[in-house]
């Protein structure tokens, strides 16, 4: 994706555009299509990347924190008695067995990380910003989140089909041109 004539849609303002991962080109380039407001995207995926986009287009770089099942494998990995577990909202906030206190403190971990970045970042910037949630966990912290928040499980397949058109309109342009 990086190749792909970003800049007609939108403008990376980054020390290294090429570190910047696809995934979050494509989840910057879909909030600005289909919002055309300042955004912050949170991604649940392998990372828990956060990526801010303004209204005018401007992607202004982000966070990358690990992500949640990551997090789970690697504690079970290193950390001898600990399993490996299906996560999801705890009933209580002191658990009473092992799993209880996994999921307890990932998920209130979590949660805290979630509301502290979208703080710092609105304090920081002294921004608005609509805040979107992709990826496999974007649904669990409904109810613990301070900010309110949309969830939109296709804002990275709306950013790559909206790469790929401008892409093919300018392909088409150059044949038409004779440039290709």
């Amino acid at each position: 994706l990086k190749d792909k004539n970003l800049d007609k849609i939108i403008k990376i303002r980054v020390k290294n555009k090429n570190e910047v991962g696809s995934d979050r080109i494509a989840n910057a380039a879909g909030a600005y299509k289909k919002y055309k407001t300042n955004c912050i995207i949170l991604d649940f995926g392998t990372a828990t990347t956060f990526d801010v986009v303004t209204k005018k287009g401007f992607y202004n770089g982000g966070l990358i924190a690990p992500g949640i099942n990551l997090s789970i494998k690697s504690l079970a990995e290193f950390a001898d008695q600990l399993p490996v577990f299906l996560m999801k909202k705890p009933k209580k906030v002191v658990g009473k067995n092992t799993i209880e206190a996994l999921r307890s403190g990932f998920y209130w971990g979590y949660s805290g990380l979630i509301n502290n970045i979208i703080l710092k970042i609105t304090k920081k910037t002294k921004m608005k910003y609509k805040i979107i949630f992709t990826g496999g966990y974007a649904s669990l912290f409904k109810t613990s989140i301070a900010t309110p928040f949309t969830v939109d499980k296709n804002i990275t397949i709306e950013g790559i089909t909206e790469i790929y058109k401008k892409n093919f309109e300018n392909l088409t342009k150059w044949k038409k041109k004779n440039l290709f």
